[in-house]
């Protein structure tokens, strides 16, 4: 529903950092108002803020950036790889 409208929203909000979510559902109804209602705030609000993390560099949509996160600074301090994998991840062995 939002993909045709994501590079656009993404230049308001790179154009407007203040712009909130409601600001680009307002927008976004008067492009297509049969499309876009005051019910879709919540959806806005989310993909908004995952666009902002987006460009701000703070996440990599892509689902790889959790892979690069070490398991510890201790762990990465003693040189040890210490990255997190499904095997390892929490108390529990598998």
């Amino acid at each position: 529903m939002y993909e045709p409208f994501e590079a656009q929203i993404k230049e308001w909000l790179k154009d407007e950092p203040a712009l909130s979510a409601a600001g680009v559902l307002q927008r976004l109804t008067e492009i297509d108002p049969a499309r876009f209602k005051a019910k879709n705030i919540r959806m806005v609000q989310r993909l908004a803020k995952a666009w902002r993390m987006e460009m701000a560099g703070l996440v990599n949509l892509d689902g790889g950036w959790i892979k690069s996160l070490p398991a510890s600074p201790a762990a990465e301090a003693a040189s040890d790889a210490g990255f997190l994998t499904l095997a390892t991840f929490g108390n529990i062995s598998r």
